[in-house]
């Protein structure tokens, strides 16, 4: 393995080990009224697939051939279930292809930490 596939197991592992800790936050949506009856909450792995739905919107934007290839065939594909922790465990296995993989690495970061920041700093670790 080489020194970049080794970067790239290890970035997965942060986020592996990120979105484990995120995922299990609640958000609230809506207001309550005074009864304490009203409004909603989810965990934040509820918006796995949303995530996973922009990643893919985005690689078909990126400008690059094998990503949206990539994304393209993956959409094809029978869904997996988690398929955010499936898309960053394949690439710590260093199962995608290198570009795909680099481009797609710090795409997750930046929006775990999106919603980190959004969500409490404690997911951050």
């Amino acid at each position: 393995m080489s020194v970049v596939a080794d970067d790239r197991t290890a970035q997965a592992g942060v986020l592996l080990d990120m979105w484990g800790r995120l995922s299990m936050q609640h958000v609230a949506l809506g207001a309550a009224c005074g009864c304490g009856i009203g409004g909603l909450s989810l965990r934040l792995d509820d918006f796995e697939l949303d995530i996973v739905g922009y990643l893919e919107d985005a690689a078909s934007r990126s400008g690059i051939d094998e990503v949206s290839a990539f994304f393209d065939e993956l959409s094809r594909r029978p869904a997996r279930p988690r398929p955010l922790v499936a898309l960053i465990e394949d690439s710590q296995r260093d199962r995608l292809p290198a570009a795909v993989a680099d481009w797609l690495l710090p795409k997750i970061e930046r929006t775990l930490r999106s919603f980190a920041e959004l969500h409490g700093p404690r997911a951050l670790g």
